[in-house]
């Protein structure tokens, strides 16, 4: 409970597995987390991959497992969450500073705390700052300059604050060496790799953004700045890093002894991006919740009147009750007009600039940097003569401006137009929300015709296979569309569908397509003809221009096959983990709904317990990466073989690639992103060279 009394909810956290539940609930019951113990009572679920987590839920915290944490990096861009902490033995915030504070809402737009020994060997400054961009605190024109200096204060506080290394003098290749062992040492002691390292960023008001990097080791002070340090030759690997750190952002701190780096960046106004509305929707709600009345007709709105003169007050309120509107509110000085905006949320302020205590030109102030208030229509009234006074309450947030003595119809017209463009904005947010809404329920419908991971993991194993997957619409409504269709206890249908176009169209036309899959009953005997009965159907539903792309295959486990057809899809990748080989399969055929007789070839390869099978949307190949290239043929089979030696034949080869795509995509996707991978569920790995 705060200070002031106030309740707060019981917290939400996400749990990824797999974890020590003891230590758990030791990290959750004690105080340095949640400072008001409310972790002891908070609401828990748990998951494998970030994918196993409600998109609609906004948790407060993740714990991530040491012994995974590589492949739960990922969870910083997929998971609505901003704070994510190790769950290691040794974690230690007390200097620190606890996450649950006594205000309201999140103190860090996000927060990453890990162990030394984790962090040390993960892209932490790459992952940290992808999840700023896509939480919308930095735009992608300035993200590699952050993650530059985020990555070299980072390096510094690892080595130079929690490893306590002394990385000063020439580095010969000995003393490289005897560094590399000395680190390596260190990582393994608890007193050293267990310390915490932690990542933390605000957007502020004014635009600006702080990153910080707070270590546990003995702190260090900075050297002192010199006019032009040069670069090369420098001293120490602390020297070197400072005058690059301080070239890159705006400002540079120390705090806490040297044992935190803050680094403060001032982005391109104009290349600003709003805040990601996922991880705003909380904010919003609350918004929401403090209403605004129902404005039906205009003189039925509720006017405040605020003037220190009671004679005017008078005289305003006559004028007004001329000619209907008799809802009125009055205020004698600027402190209580704001007291009176809160208690009434008034539809129309008609406010006097010079008042006692707080003149006109600071309620305007106050109001208009009230987002509850922000489009509130404030009418000011004045007497003064000078245009510097009146050119002043437009810039402090006036939306009109009478000039005193009132003249009754001036003051009624400009009323009844202020009032009615406030009833037609409000009847839009109205439509514009009802919408939404509507567009949200669409959302889930279309949502549940996705695989939940629990259902495809439960279906793998029946099959003794592993599935992965991530899914991701670019917009309300999408095309994209996936699935599983078991047919016997050997054989499992797979599909995955791309219509062309977003929106309502695009979903539609999966809700049809969706119904033809499950209504036609020989999904196992031949994929090819299968396509053809479900085109035939299609090309009947689907309006003139409309159009899918789908493939269609069966996995028979028994006879170690996999036979598919395809309707112009993108080319299937069939791997081996032992080996680490991939090829892309033919993914040719005539596009669902354009020709009725459409015929589509049934093609067949070995399947066995070595292969895996990657199938995904165009998006992933289409989509314009940060070097300015896309992710297509050699390029996109390097990763796969990539993350499958370098993971051992991770079972988890969809997530994967997801998280390595999201690093490098833009946050707004132009089309829908699907990517699906199959395997044999008792993969040993690729054999050690």
């Amino acid at each position: 409970m705060s200070p002031a009394g106030e309740t707060f909810p019981r917290p939400r956290v996400a749990i990824a597995e797999p974890v020590n539940h003891d230590r758990v609930s030791a990290i959750l019951a004690g105080k340095q987390i949640f400072d008001d113990g409310a972790g002891a009572e908070a609401d828990l679920s748990f998951g494998r991959s970030p994918e196993d987590f409600q998109h609609g839920n906004r948790y407060q915290l993740c714990l991530i497992p040491q012994e995974s944490s590589r492949e739960w990096l990922g969870a910083l861009v997929r998971l609505n969450c901003n704070y994510f902490i190790e769950s290691f033995d040794q974690i230690d915030l007390r200097d620190l500073g606890p996450i649950r504070t006594a205000q309201r809402g999140a103190k860090w737009d996000l927060l990453v705390c890990m162990s030394t020994q984790s962090a040390y060997q993960l892209p932490m400054a790459r992952k940290f700052v992808t999840a700023l961009r896509h939480r919308g605190i930095i735009h992608d024109t300035i993200a590699p300059t952050v993650e530059m200096a985020v990555q070299e204060a980072f390096a510094n506080s690892l080595v130079h604050g929690n490893l306590e290394l002394d990385t000063t003098g020439h580095l010969t290749m000995d003393r490289f060496n005897a560094l590399g062992e000395e680190t390596a040492r260190r990582l393994e002691a608890p007193a050293y790799g267990g310390r915490v390292i932690m990542l933390t960023a605000k957007k502020r008001r004014n635009g600006n953004v702080e990153i910080s990097i707070n270590d546990q080791g003995n702190g260090f002070t900075p050297p002192p700045e010199k006019p032009a340090p040069k670069l090369p030759g420098s001293e120490s690997t602390f020297g070197r890093g400072l005058p690059l750190i301080r070239s890159l952002c705006q400002n540079v701190s120390f705090e806490r002894g040297g044992r935190t780096i803050k680094l403060t960046f001032t982005p391109d106004t104009k290349a600003s991006m709003p805040l990601n509305s996922n991880f705003a929707a909380g904010v919003e709600e609350a918004e929401k919740a403090i209403g605004e009345s129902d404005l039906r007709n205009p003189r039925d709105a509720t006017i405040l009147i605020a003037d220190d003169t009671m004679i005017s007050r008078e005289i305003i309120a006559s004028y007004l009750r001329s000619d209907g509107f008799t809802n009125l509110v009055f205020a004698k000085d600027g402190e209580d007009a704001l007291e009176q905006v809160r208690k009434h949320n008034p539809d129309l302020i008609i406010l006097d600039i010079i008042m006692p205590k707080m003149d006109g030109y600071a309620v305007c102030k106050a109001l208009r940097a009230d987002p509850a208030y922000a489009e509130t229509p404030i009418i000011a009234q004045t007497a003064l003569e000078e245009n510097e006074g009146r050119t002043r309450i437009f810039e402090d947030g006036a939306t009109d401006l009478i000039l005193k003595p009132l003249n009754k119809a001036e003051l009624i017209a400009r009323t009844r137009i202020h009032l009615e463009n406030r009833l037609l904005v409000k009847q839009l947010q109205a439509y514009q929300e009802r919408t939404q809404s509507e567009l949200e329920l669409a959302r889930d419908m279309q949502e549940m015709l996705i695989p939940k991971p629990e259902q495809y993991r439960g279906i793998g194993l029946d099959y003794g296979m592993t599935i992965s997957a991530s899914f991701q619409m670019s917009s309300e409504l999408g095309g994209d569309m996936w699935g599983l269709a078991p047919i016997d206890k050997d054989r499992l249908g797979v599909y995955i569908v791309d219509f062309a176009g977003h929106g309502l169209g695009a979903a539609l036309n999966t809700f049809r397509l969706h119904s033809l899959i499950w209504s036609e009953e020989d999904r196992g005997e031949d994929p090819g003809t299968y396509l053809e009965a479900l085109n035939r159907h299609l090309k009947g539903l689907l309006p003139v221009g409309q159009y899918a792309t789908m493939l269609y295959g069966v996995i028979d486990r028994a006879k170690e096959t996999f036979r598919y057809a395809s309707a112009a899809c993108t080319s299937p990748v069939l791997g081996n983990v032992k080996t680490g080989s991939t090829v892309f399969l033919d993914g040719s055929g005539v596009p669902l709904g354009v020709i009725r007789d459409a015929q589509y070839e049934t093609r067949e390869l070995t399947f066995t317990t070595d292969n895996f099978l990657l199938l995904y949307s165009d998006a992933l190949i289409e989509t314009v990466l940060d070097d300015g290239v896309f992710l297509e043929d050699d390029r996109l089979l390097k990763m796969v073989h990539n993350i499958v030696t370098e993971t051992n034949g991770s079972t988890d080869l969809a997530s994967n690639l997801a998280d390595q795509f999201m690093d490098r995509a833009p946050v707004k996707l132009h089309d829908d992103f699907t990517v699906v991978s199959l395997q044999s569920a008792d993969i040993s790995g690729p054999k050690a060279s």
